[in-house]
């Protein structure tokens, strides 16, 4: 299994920064994730809501695929249709 060099970089980040100050780590991490994600949407062009949920999910969460991902986009699609889900929003 091949080392992915960004991932060993973050994880020497994470063990050389004080305890004090992961949070604020961990907080800009989460932040700075969520942008890259939401603007590799906009890349790809106009999707469903359905569309964007399972793209963002994908990639927020790669390992998450087959029966859990299908489980969680059936959710999003019934709460879709009942109108009780109206898609993910962008942080600010």
């Amino acid at each position: 299994m091949a080392v992915d060099l960004a991932q060993r970089q973050i994880d020497e980040l994470v063990r050389t920064t004080p305890p004090a100050a992961r949070m604020r780590l961990h907080v800009e991490m989460y932040r700075l994730a969520f942008a890259q994600v939401w603007a590799a949407a906009d890349r790809a062009g106009p999707m469903s809501e359905l569309e964007r949920a399972r793209f963002l999910l994908r990639r927020l969460y790669p390992d998450l695929e087959g029966p859990r991902l299908e489980s969680i986009m059936a959710r999003l699609g019934s709460e879709w249709d009942a109108g009780t889900w109206t898609g993910f929003r962008r942080r600010r």
